[in-house]
């Protein structure tokens, strides 16, 4: 099975940067997409947001090379997360597991 996505973005927070259980480095952020379609004769932007994360040295690279409104490229993979909250409601989400970043903002400005 293929799953696979890849996406050019800016991030919408400063990535952040825990430690799992076992200790090993943990990263997450937003990441908005712009699409751009014609609707009623005219182009409209329409913002779409997705939830990133990477493990280990990739994550430390994120946390270290990234922050708010930086422009990156990431490419991986789809992952599905299921919970029950405490009051026994149902929810999930999907987040897309990090495996290749190239860094596209010049010089950490996130103007470039």
């Amino acid at each position: 099975m293929i799953n696979n996505v890849t996406i050019i973005g800016r991030l919408g927070a400063d990535p952040e940067l825990k430690s799992s259980e076992t200790g090993t480095s943990v990263v997450s952020f937003p990441l908005a997409f712009n699409e751009y379609r014609k609707i009623d004769g005219e182009r409209k932007s329409i913002t779409h947001w997705f939830t990133c994360c990477a493990f280990g040295p990739l994550a430390e690279l994120c946390s270290e090379f990234t922050h708010k409104g930086a422009r990156v490229g990431i490419s991986g993979q789809l992952r599905h997360h299921t919970w029950e909250t405490k009051e026994g409601e149902k929810r999930g989400n999907v987040e897309i597991q990090i495996r290749d970043i190239e860094f596209l903002s010049t010089n950490g400005n996130p103007e470039k």
